[in-house]
């Protein structure tokens, strides 16, 4: 399996009732883009909350 860097991330809502939207993942110049419902948009925060809070978090430095 190849694992390519995303350079952007796009998240749109289709409908409100029931909640459902789509995400688009631009990587390596092809977007690949996912219909998510509820569900699966809690499941996505609750693991990306978990990969947020296994390392120690890195500061940003100001650029002006």
């Amino acid at each position: 399996m190849t694992v390519q860097r995303a350079t952007n991330i796009v998240v749109s809502t289709m409908s409100a009732a029931p909640l459902r939207g789509t995400i688009a993942i631009d990587c390596a110049g092809t977007v690949a883009t996912f219909e998510i419902d509820e569900e699966l948009a809690h499941r996505l925060c609750t693991d990306l909350e978990r990969f947020l809070t296994q390392a120690p978090h890195r500061t940003r430095t100001a650029r002006f």
